[in-house]
């Protein structure tokens, strides 16, 4: 069974509720976390570099659980764009066995559901967006990138006029390149994610990366 590891939810959503912490530009507030037993020293120190990653401001981030048949151990983040209906999760997963599909023990399982407005679609949005996720994983940090591109048709009953009627979901992996040790910061890979759902709904110039 996969063991869950990310940063403490209490700690984090206090953070952001009363205004301080990451989601303003500053580092992330610093917790203790408890190493539970047999955790492999890859592991939590990319757990670490979750807990220690800066946020970007105007993103949400929460823990979430990780599939327990997918690896040996997993880091689960959900992300959500705070005024915007753009929102997807990252997994960052670990198996103790080297996987030859994956080409390494590491593997990055990520999902985005992004607004796309009725004038910005046509045919070749899905290469599009493609483009522009591949853009923000870092080509010297990642590699055997697969996915796909849906774009989805959304009807929306009661009194929420502003839901978007027409998305797009993105679906990827990718394997994280880690170091000569077998670690990985898995903190950048994370940010990388919730980068690229940011700049989908608000311009570099709005609000710049911190």
């Amino acid at each position: 069974m996969a063991d869950i590891f990310d940063f403490p939810r209490d700690a984090r959503n206090v953070a952001r509720a009363d205004g301080k912490g990451a989601d303003m530009g500053g580092e992330a507030p610093q917790t203790m976390l408890m190493r539970p037993q047999g955790v492999p020293d890859q592991v939590w120190n990319a757990v670490l570099s979750v807990d220690r990653m800066r946020r970007l401001k105007g993103m949400t981030y929460r823990e979430i659980p990780v599939p327990n048949s997918m690896a040996n151990f997993g880091i689960g983040v959900a992300l959500e764009c705070d005024e915007t209906y753009a929102s997807g999760w990252i997994m960052i997963l670990y198996s103790l066995k080297f996987r030859e599909d994956w080409h390494s023990h590491w593997r990055c399982v990520a999902f985005a559901s992004l607004p796309l407005p009725d004038k910005e679609y046509d045919c070749l949005t899905p290469g599009m967006y493609w483009d522009m996720m591949m853009e923000r994983l870092n080509p010297n940090d990642s590699e055997h990138v697969s996915g796909t591109v849906t774009v989805t048709q959304n009807t929306a009953f009661g009194h929420d006029p502003d839901v978007p009627r027409v998305g797009c979901e993105i679906r990827v992996s990718w394997t994280p390149l880690d170091y000569a040790d077998g670690g990985l910061d898995a903190g950048s890979q994370v940010g990388q994610w919730a980068s690229f759902l940011r700049s989908m709904t608000q311009s570099e110039e709005e609000n710049p990366v911190d």
